[in-house]
């Protein structure tokens, strides 16, 4: 059996990974109070400023916030009731989590046949060389998340379209979470880098029908492995999360909708 791909980090990811982890078991609850930054150095046993870089990343994305005199407490986001069944998270707090898929899902099929029609040979190369970054990066250990953003952004781009760059810009903000979750899924990886590479071909040849239809699914399957690794880590926290997609399938233009498993 071939050993599963262990990801290199940075010291700061690793923290973000560690306290992240502990704000969606629920070991860190919301409106929890971190420690200080020397005490937090002190555990995790590196500096200060590794530290202030791990809480400048959970910040970012919405886990913790500081208030002046309060110190650093955890946020009640969708996030931090992971340890919750989702049908509840989605009926109390899914707003959250479902627009952004959504918004994604009624956009980004169309950009890529907009790109498809209107980019130019550099518009292609730039794409093609983020694609390959992204193989670059998963080669060396990471799971690309980055350059799978900018692979997004560089369609949106290639379709001239400023409005249509500036929601995907959004988009790509707004999914960040459900982006790293479903490329750190089994198999995430793979099939990110093959979806990409349909999407590619596709918008190379342009080929606009076929550039919609390619990102449609790559969409669908993102979708299905952020649940994949929801599910994974609910089996690692013991917990019995509910498995129904966060968004449910839609026809996309010019496709019949595929039959609920």
């Amino acid at each position: 059996m071939q050993a599963p791909r262990i990801l290199k980090t940075r010291i700061y990811e690793q923290i973000v990974l560690q306290l992240q982890e502990e704000i969606l078991s629920g070991r860190l609850a919301a409106g929890d109070r971190l420690p200080p930054e020397r005490d937090l150095a002190l555990r995790f046993r590196v500096s200060r400023a590794s530290i202030r870089e791990a809480l400048s990343v959970l910040q970012s994305r919405g886990y913790i916030e500081s208030r002046q005199g309060g110190g650093t407490r955890i946020r009640p986001t969708p996030d931090t009731l992971m340890t919750v069944p989702l049908d509840e998270q989605l009926a109390r707090h899914g707003d959250a989590v479902r627009n952004p898929l959504e918004v994604r899902y009624m956009f980004e099929p169309q950009t890529a046949y907009l790109a498809a029609e209107r980019a130019t040979d550099d518009e292609v190369a730039v794409i093609r060389n983020l694609l390959a970054a992204q193989e670059a990066a998963i080669a060396s250990g990471g799971t690309g998340l980055e350059q799978d953003t900018a692979f997004h952004l560089a369609i949106a781009e290639a379709a001239h379209n400023d409005l249509l760059v500036t929601i995907v810009k959004y988009i790509n903000h707004a999914i960040r979470e459900t982006r790293e979750w479903s490329l750190r899924a089994r198999s995430g990886t793979t099939n990110s880098v093959a979806h990409h590479h349909h999407i590619l071909a596709a918008i190379a040849g342009h080929k606009p029908e076929a550039a919609q239809t390619a990102m449609a699914e790559h969409l669908e399957d993102v979708q299905m492995m952020a649940l994949r690794w929801l599910r994974e880590r609910a089996a690692d926290l013991g917990s019995d999360h509910d498995r129904r997609p966060l968004l449910a399938r839609t026809q996309a233009p010019g496709r019949e909708s595929a039959e609920s498993e």
